[in-house]
């Protein structure tokens, strides 16, 4: 465990989710990178102050009844140093004035497994300081969520995550809702594991958001899925940061991984980012830096940057080359051994001249490199050598069982199917056949979001699914593919596949309509899937031709990962999932039929014959 001492000083921090201790107390920052301090946080006006353990409470204590009890407007709750178990709750009685503050080392034992915590600041300040979660979180949709009205100011200060989340769980460390319209501060905070980013703050900045603004400062991210650092609001800030990638973060819930570094993804203007690392030492992490095409339009700098990129993504990736227009670049550095490229409008030095990034974090401990280190075993997202990656996953469902069959060896690979929310596949093997070939059988039971995981050697030579096979999906080398095209597919020669093909759902377009008539598909159809929490799967019939419409469809709050799943067209017939969004068509003649197994809002627009 690395130790923090009051003067700064310590061993060198193990940054892994598992002996990783961010200890409470004094919350200074280190001297940013290029000596830019750190700003200033607005304090809560409180009136009242309450210690905690003048009110009985104990190291060990269940700590949730005690800040139900005093969190309050106006209240300044001390908590003392210690340990103590936390059963997700209690952080959420306040929304003005207030302040929760731990004193001294302060320790949550996660005891509820998943947490939902509603940070709200409807006017003031609203502070949370010092204190470190321990444990890993294994239920669904973790995060605080922190939520600021146009006058309201959230500070959240030395709150640390080292144990992340399980895989699957849709879990973050921070999540900043499309509401938020005031200032959310998040500074001096770790946190490593979550399987679906680790700030999540871009939804203000979204069309219909209320654009409110976010500082992310002096904060380490470690080995977090989607992105460690997600922002697209206007004048939001990312200074003085750390974010590594240098293993294998939880998968999605869809089973998909893709670290990106900090990624800017929705169109808000005067965005800074200034005075960060970016370590990208694992050759399967992401972008460092991605400018994504939902932010083309926006604005901002990205100034004092130091970048380690060992994969084959462009070190700072404008996704779709329009985005960067909007942009500035100066005094940035890339080194590494993959792609170097950047934005031809920023000023960077790459290569042997370039300055690399120190490892230093914002905390002030210093990081180990572990780029250099080999289990000497395939790693979680590559399949072994010679092999496809070959994955059997299902959505909360009735179940199924499935077979398939291959030329050469199949090993299923255990250590992958920890995305399982609830453990739920249930006897995976694979045994060779007399005849040379080998065979896999497997169940899932459909309790939860749940797959199986192989590698496969040769080629697939069929597949077969029993029970609810609508709800299940087949991936090979990250790419979702019908059974039939799989077994095309496997053994293919898919070693230069673009490293975006396990991109989450947001990343993951449906196909365009370019070449659409527009005037020939002249009549509409839209599929509403926020009228439900669930998923709906459709299909959907015409007597002429239908396409989907970019143009028409859209996501809400981010999406799910279900919206990763395309969308599947065949001149007359659409079938297709919608969940947090609006899937919507275009088609000629008249719709024949539609059939739907969940809840949605079917609108027709009929065009005038």
């Amino acid at each position: 465990m690395a130790e923090r001492h009051s003067d700064g000083s310590g061993r060198k921090a193990q940054l892994n989710r598992r002996d990783y201790m961010r200890l409470g107390g004094s919350a200074v920052a280190a001297a940013a990178i290029g000596g830019v301090g750190a700003t200033t946080s607005v304090a809560a006006q409180t009136e009242t102050v309450v210690d905690l353990g003048a009110e009985g409470l104990s190291e060990g204590d269940e700590i949730d009844p005690y800040l139900e009890e005093f969190v309050d407007d106006g209240v300044e709750v001390r908590v003392p140093e210690g340990e103590y178990d936390w059963d997700g709750d209690g952080f959420t009685g306040a929304s003005r004035d207030a302040a929760i503050v731990g004193q001294g080392e302060v320790i949550l034992n996660n005891t509820a497994g998943d947490w939902y915590q509603t940070i709200k600041a409807s006017g003031g300040t609203v502070e949370i300081r010092n204190f470190t979660v321990r444990g890993e979180a294994t239920g669904e949709n973790t995060r605080f969520r922190l939520d600021a009205e146009s006058d309201g100011r959230i500070v959240v200060d030395n709150l640390n995550f080292p144990d992340g989340s399980e895989s699957g769980g849709e879990a973050k460390a921070f999540y900043v809702p499309r509401d938020h319209a005031g200032v959310i501060e998040i500074r001096n905070c770790y946190y490593s594991g979550f399987d679906d980013n680790g700030i999540y703050a871009s939804s203000p900045g979204y069309s219909d958001g209320n654009d409110g603004q976010v500082i992310v400062e002096n904060c380490t991210s470690h080995n977090n899925n989607i992105a460690g650092i997600r922002i697209g609001s206007s004048e939001s800030v990312v200074r003085n940061c750390l974010i590594i990638n240098d293993d294998d973060a939880p998968r999605s819930p869809s089973g998909s991984r893709n670290q990106r570094g900090i990624r800017v993804r929705a169109p808000g203007d005067d965005i800074v980012i200034e005075d960060c690392e970016i370590i990208h030492s694992y050759d399967g992490a992401g972008a460092p830096i991605q400018l994504h095409r939902t932010a083309e339009g926006g604005s901002g700098t990205i100034n004092n940057v130091r970048i380690l990129n060992n994969t084959s993504n462009d070190a700072i990736s404008d996704q779709d080359g329009n985005t960067a227009e909007g942009w500035t670049g100066t005094n940035i550095s890339i080194t590494g051994d993959g792609d170097l490229d950047y934005p031809s409008e920023f000023d960077a030095t790459t290569g042997s001249d370039a300055e690399s990034p120190t490892g230093e974090d914002p905390q002030g401990e210093t990081v180990p490199d572990r780029s250099s280190s080999d289990s000497g075993s395939a790693s979680a997202d590559e399949p072994a050598e010679g092999t496809d990656r070959l994955l059997v996953s299902t959505e909360p469902s009735d179940g199924a069982s499935y077979e398939f069959t291959a030329t050469d060896e199949i090993t299923p690979r255990y250590d992958l199917d920890q995305f399982n929310a609830n453990d739920d596949s249930v006897g995976e093997s694979a045994s060779e056949n007399d005849d040379g070939t080998w065979t896999a059988t497997g169940q899932l039971s459909g309790a939860s979001s749940s797959g199986d995981s192989f590698d496969v050697a040769g080629e697939l030579t069929s597949v077969s699914i029993d029970g609810d096979s609508d709800a299940v999906s087949l991936f090979l080398n990250g790419e979702e593919l019908p059974a039939d095209d799989l077994v095309d597919a496997a053994g293919d020669d898919r070693s230069d596949e673009d490293d975006q093909s396990a991109d989450d759902s947001e990343d993951v377009p449906a196909e365009s309509p370019d070449e659409v008539d527009e005037d020939d598909l002249a009549n509409v159809l839209l599929l509403d899937g926020t009228v439900s929490d669930d998923l709906a799967q459709y299909k959907i019939v015409v007597s002429g031709r239908i396409e989907r419409s970019d143009s028409l469809s859209s996501v809400a709050d981010g999406g799910s990962p279900w919206d990763d799943i395309e969308d599947r067209v065949d001149e007359s017939t659409a079938t297709g999932v919608v969940a947090k969004g609006l899937d919507g068509y275009r088609f000629s003649g008249d719709l024949v039929s539609f059939q739907v197994k969940g809840h949605v809002d079917l609108t027709v627009e009929q065009a005038e014959q």
